[in-house]
């Protein structure tokens, strides 16, 4: 997705309390051109004129004007606040929902750290900008009216205002580009970052006994300074930029009260001609600062939006046909399969048949492609070549979340939430009973543990089930992949981390389950338990009768 275009779809979205937030700042503008105007008349008709009816009148307008424009600027913010803040949680859920539905080549393109910076980071350079669009727009109208308005009082000072503008346009020309390949190498720094201390958080443990702790802090302080001095170049470019911008300007007030003064002591001019003239200047060197900043934002959101839209445009591999065919039971079959993992020579894949009701145990030496059978089988992945089928259907026929609900893989190594147990059992599922989440647990041999825990099920779990073992994550998750409540269940080694007497129990319950069961084993004892073994390293996956 183009930048242009994600920008443009966020004004759209949020288009309603945008256009509420630019009328507030148009009436902001209005009441910010009309202060001086009501002091250089309070000045001419009340001082100068020694009207005291007319200052006190004056006086009063000021004021209105001044509770009117805290009105317009409340509203300009609020709406504007408002409608950034919902359009950025849109487009955090619109890029959510993208990475959940890559596959496994899509994913390892991008490095979570560097995801996670662009969830949050950058979706937040785009809320921030598109709060400031009203104020943008209305704030170059205020600028355009302010020379207007200049021109109206003198033509000699209209000259000197009108004077600032090739100056300006000069300054907004020299400095975006430079902003912007500043901002590109941050956010890449940043993102770098984030993975250093992804790393640095969650595997400090693992390595600390081995000496590695230290590579990792060494990581996190080399990328680290890089982000400080990509910081920095960003500044000074952010920096020059915003003081040059307003000196223009200034510059032309200078000159503006110079050349307006010698007029007032011609009697050419009056004072408080020259005071708003004055005003109306310091405005418009406010007007060039708020609207530099205003750009500075655009830059930071225009490199948000290309590196949002990257991982917009990620269309992974597997989808969804066009046409979907029902959903079909029957046997779960490789033909011809080959599958090329990156980096690697292309992996055959045997020919498998498994038929419903079935506990069909794959064996074989690391590598011969026991997970890749379960995740072809869960279509997880497609192969390079040949067919995976399900009742004489290829699984790419079907729906993919049909697909997803009739099986489900539950992987070695899980990932458990933070939270309760019930909540990771349930994974948002409502209509999950209590009565169902024993049953499940019951087969996953783990109820026992779960009941003796004080708070039981409401037994929090800790950040990525840290407060738990191997073995019981593996059971949970087993637990959790029953619950699903699919015709067709992959295992893929859940026994690794359990005992022997706990991996009989865990048998003995998926023996009872009314499912299809494919289990991926280094374990002998599964494949005793198991109708048939599949042995890819032997014979070329021939299929062995348990």
């Amino acid at each position: 997705m183009r930048r242009s275009e994600l920008l443009r779809w966020a004004v759209r979205d949020s288009r309603g309390g945008l256009t509420a937030s630019w009328v507030g700042g148009l009436g902001y503008q209005g009441g910010l051109i009309a202060l001086p105007w009501c002091l250089g008349r309070a000045l001419d008709q009340g001082i100068t004129g020694g009207d005291r009816g007319a200052l006190i009148g004056w006086a009063v307008a000021t004021l209105a004007v001044s509770v009117a424009l805290t009105g317009a600027e409340w509203a300009m913010r609020w709406w504007a606040t408002l409608s950034g803040v919902r359009t950025g949680n849109a487009l955090l859920l619109r890029l959510a929902g993208r990475v959940l539905g890559w596959d496994a080549a899509t994913a390892h393109k991008f490095t979570a750290g560097d995801l996670v910076v662009r969830g949050t980071r950058d979706v937040e350079q785009i809320t921030i900008w598109l709060s400031t669009v009203p104020s943008l727009a209305s704030g170059v109208i205020g600028l355009v009216a302010v020379l207007v308005v200049v021109a109206t009082l003198d033509p000699l000072l209209a000259l000197i205002g009108l004077a600032t503008l090739p100056l300006l346009i000069l300054v907004n020309l020299w400095y975006p580009r430079r902003y912007d390949r500043a901002n590109e190498a941050l956010s890449a720094a940043h993102g770098a970052r984030a993975d250093a201390v992804e790393d640095l958080l969650s595997a400090s443990t693992a390595v600390r006994g081995l000496g590695g702790e230290a590579v990792l802090v060494e990581r996190h302080h080399e990328v680290s300074r890089t982000v400080r001095d990509r910081t920095l170049a960003l500044a000074r470019v952010a920096a020059g930029w915003s003081a040059h911008a307003p000196f223009v300007p200034w510059l032309a007030t200078a000159a503006g009260v110079a050349v307006g003064g010698l007029a007032v002591l011609d009697g050419r001019f009056s004072v408080g001609g020259l005071v708003a003239f004055a005003s109306w200047m310091a405005l418009l060197g406010r007007q060039v600062m708020m609207l530099t900043l205003r750009f500075n934002q655009f830059g930071d959101a225009w490199t948000a939006a290309g590196r949002i839209g990257t991982v917009l445009d990620a269309t992974p591999t597997v989808v969804s046909p066009a046409h979907p065919v029902p959903l079909t039971g029957g046997p779960l079959r490789t033909s011809g399969v080959t599958v090329t993992p990156p980096g690697r020579e292309p992996l055959p894949i045997p020919d498998v048949t498994v038929e419903p009701g079935e506990f069909v145990a794959v064996t074989g030496a690391v590598g011969t492609g026991k997970s890749t059978l379960l995740r072809l089988f869960a279509r997880l992945a497609d192969p390079a070549t040949g067919a995976v089928t399900l009742g004489g259907t290829g699984l790419a026929g079907f729906d993919l979340a049909a697909v997803r609900a009739d099986i489900t893989l539950v992987g070695q190594r899980p990932l458990l939430l933070s939270g309760t147990i019930a909540g990771n059992l349930r994974l948002g599922r409502d209509g999950v009973t209590d009565e169902q989440m024993r049953d499940a647990c019951r087969r996953a041999a783990i109820l026992d543990h779960i009941e003796s825990l004080p708070d039981g099920f409401g037994t929090e779990l800790g950040e990525r089930g840290s407060t738990v073992s191997g073995g019981q994550a593996q059971r949970l998750a087993l637990a959790r992949g029953l619950l699903r409540g699919s015709r067709i269940l992959l295992l893929d080694d859940v026994t690794s981390a359990v005992d022997a007497a706990t991996e009989q129990r865990i048998l003995d319950g998926l023996r009872d389950a009314d499912v299809t069961i494919v289990f991926a084993t280094s374990r002998p004892a599964v494949a005793a338990r198991a109708d048939r073994v599949v042995d890819l390293g032997v014979h070329d996956g021939e299929l062995v009768h348990g």
